[in-house]
């Protein structure tokens, strides 16, 4: 009977462990319904760009649904840290706290956080917590965003901690300094409503909780699910082979100049803990491509729990076995004055790096890499008839494809959260002076492989005012997403305008744009990435190239250049064709034996490959292009070509080269040009 009563017991707690787990996400889900119904801006409400969550009094994160954006994960708790730090001793009932400011925890200016506390018995619980992207916090261009700012300045608004409401009271001359300095304010506004209501509606379901559990069982159950969580993500790593990986990736430019912008991984797995450090990535810059001190932390756990833990509910516990060193003044660790606008963009580079040092620890869940950031496209201005408009887009491109599957197509990729593509069409025509002239899917876009990367979108917007200017902060416009276990980069993002006949570039840096006059009857084009490819494409089933060519994805053209698949145009496969022309590419390809050198290859922070003359000619490259180097296990490393004297097979590189390559001296590896514009 002992022995029975302790297991009714165990039962009993692990019954209300789920309970509280469930109950504690049921508050965020609702928080998201309510934030979706009744906010003002169609970035909220059409784009999902906002998240909710449940954090600690100490400023650790409780729960997050799997709908919110994983940008977030760490962003929130992050913040409400800093605001418990400012405000020591010092928080009411009834207190509310507004904070965007990406040196103390934010992610960008436009990304406003609620903190909202929650109390029992005068005692501090927890906070409901809301970040939602205001459609615009002031600057020097409608939507607060674009790729050619030099300070945070330039970009709105910054909030440090505030207390925006105190014991129930709202500071409304305050709150009307911030609207007043931003676009809309009436929308802002809005949106500020909408996010107090939705905390409020939180708190009552959390007195709900604390009024069925108690608030000492409630907070211990916490603590033992946050212990669970941990548990089983030291399990996970346990699992994964020692070792350090290496991974490098850049920034193509900071929208000022040219040059690009490096960022380096060292991931050591030792037992049950990771270390992810970034020693060696570039300074910050005087773009918008940098970030505050959450990022880092942010990208590193949020790959290593889709890798490792992806079913398990989302609190910090799963976090407590990673350590991040992200240098203080760096790019991805940012400080005063730097724009940080681009933080989407910079994030998406850090998630590639982990995917790609993790993915040599667990090759089975590598993938080829993803069209970049946000994309960030912003149309705005003031129209006699339409008043102050503003379009706000982020076109999702494709996924890179994986060791069972293509890449998804014009789709929001796993580390997006519950984004759409774009907005609707409907949406767009009704309330702004734009009109969506096409929109679908680009093709020839992907990166090829054995299994292909998904294609990106075209998209066209027509203006239809005589007072509107463009903005663009994104990224991979130059440097393509990669591919994987030797499979092919997808095609690299691309914004024009069609200005009558002619095309039109908006600026020297490609996707960094800020404030380019538009005249009625413009048409942007925006073309998204496509995703990386997994594998050999000699090695893709010529049956799934004639499935692309047949729903018009990809030319009969590209698909017998690219795949050696030669389609009849009554869509018939000539397999000797495609034989000899596949044995043809292969024979074209350019293998060299590696040969290390005793100095390090740098010019700034590009790597650099020795390449004799001859290889250089093979593969129809001039001095400075970009190569990429074939890893048939991994991510390729790319490098940037010195043309050195002679006819030999070698490929000269430093040891630092050798470390991504994760290879020895005398390996034979296949070189490859990477080409830095549109398919």
């Amino acid at each position: 009977m002992p022995r029975q009563n302790a297991r009714a017991e165990k039962n009993k707690d692990i019954g209300v462990l789920e309970l509280v787990r469930e109950s504690l996400v049921a508050v965020v889900k609702e928080m998201r319904a309510n934030i979706i119904h009744s906010s003002y801006s169609s970035i909220i409400y059409e784009g999902h760009d906002f998240s909710c969550a449940l954090v600690s009094a100490d400023g650790r994160l409780l729960a997050q649904s799997l709908d919110d954006n994983p940008l977030h994960i760490f962003a929130v708790p992050h913040s409400a840290r800093e605001i418990v730090r400012v405000f020591s001793g010092d928080i009411h009932e009834g207190d509310v706290f507004l904070h965007n400011d990406p040196y103390t925890g934010g992610t960008h200016l436009n990304d406003v956080l609620m903190l909202y506390p929650v109390f029992s018995g005068g005692k501090l619980v927890l906070f409901a917590a809301a970040r939602c992207h205001w459609g615009d916090v002031g600057g020097s261009t409608p939507g607060s965003l674009s790729g050619r700012v030099t300070e945070i300045l330039q970009e709105g608004i910054r909030i440090v901690p505030t207390r925006i409401c105190e014991k129930g009271k709202l500071n409304e001359p305050f709150l009307e300094l911030l609207f007043q300095n931003m676009r809309n304010p009436a929308e802002r506004r809005g949106d500020f409503k909408t996010m107090l209501g939705t905390s409020r509606k939180a708190e009552q379901h959390v007195q709900r909780l604390l009024t069925r559990f108690g608030v000492e069982k409630l907070l211990s159950s916490i603590d033992e699910l946050m212990r669970r969580s941990e548990q089983v993500m030291r399990e996970r790593i346990r699992a994964c082979p020692d070792g350090v990986y290496y991974a490098e990736g850049y920034i193509e430019s900071n929208g000022n100049d040219h040059e690009p912008i490096v960022a380096r991984l060292k991931l050591t797995i030792d037992g049950d803990r990771m270390i992810a450090d970034f020693t060696g990535t570039a300074p910050q810059t005087r773009g918008p491509t940098n970030v505050g001190p959450s990022m880092a932390p942010n990208a590193v756990c949020t790959i290593a729990k889709a890798f490792l833990d992806p079913k398990t509910s989302i609190n910090h516990g799963s976090f407590e076995p990673i350590e991040v060193i992200a240098p203080v003044g760096s790019f991805i660790n940012a400080r005063w004055p730097a724009p940080c606008g681009g933080m989407v963009e910079v994030k998406a580079l850090l998630d590639s790096l982990m995917v790609a040092a993790l993915g040599q620890a667990m090759p089975e869940m590598i993938a080829g890499a993803l069209k970049g950031g946000a994309n960030h496209t912003l149309i705005g201005g003031n129209d006699p008839k339409w008043g102050s408009f503003l379009f706000y887009e982020y076109p999702a491109g494709g996924t890179g494809a994986s060791k069972d599957l293509d890449g998804g197509t014009v789709v929001r990729a796993f580390s997006d959260g519950d984004f759409n593509s774009v907005q609707s069409i409907e949406v767009v025509e009704s309330s702004l002076p734009l009109r969506v002239e096409s929109y679908g899917i680009r093709e020839n876009s992907c990166g090829d492989g054995k299994n292909r990367g998904g294609f990106g979108m075209r998209r066209c917007i027509r203006v239809l005012s005589d007072s509107a200017s463009l903005s663009i902060l994104s990224d991979r416009n130059v440097i393509p997403p990669y591919g994987v276990m030797g499979g092919v980069y997808g095609a690299p993002n691309h914004f024009v305008v069609k200005r009558g006949e002619n095309l039109v570039e908006p600026s020297a840096h490609p996707g960094k744009v800020a404030g380019f006059a538009l005249s009625d009857g413009d048409i942007v084009v925006m073309e998204t990435a496509g995703g990386g490819g997994y594998g050999d494409p000699l090695e893709r089933d010529p049956e799934k190239v004639l499935k692309d060519v047949a729903l018009g994805y990809l030319s009969a053209d590209e698909a017998f250049r690219r795949y050696g698949v030669s389609i009849s145009p009554n869509l018939r496969i000539d397999l000797e064709t495609t034989r000899k022309k596949r044995e043809e590419i292969r024979s074209a390809r350019v293998f060299l034996s590696l040969q290390l050198v005793n100095t390090e290859l740098l010019e700034g922070f590009k790597r650099i490959v020795e390449l004799p003359r001859a290889a250089a000619t093979r593969l129809s490259v001039a001095e400075g292009a970009l190569v990429e180097i074939v890893t048939p296990d991994h991510a390729s490393p790319r490098a940037w070509v010195r043309i050195v004297d002679g006819s030999g097979d070698t490929l000269r590189i430093d040891a630092a080269t050798l470390a991504l390559l994760a290879a020895e001296v005398g390996d034979r590896v296949e070189v490859r040009a990477v080409r830095t514009a549109a398919h």
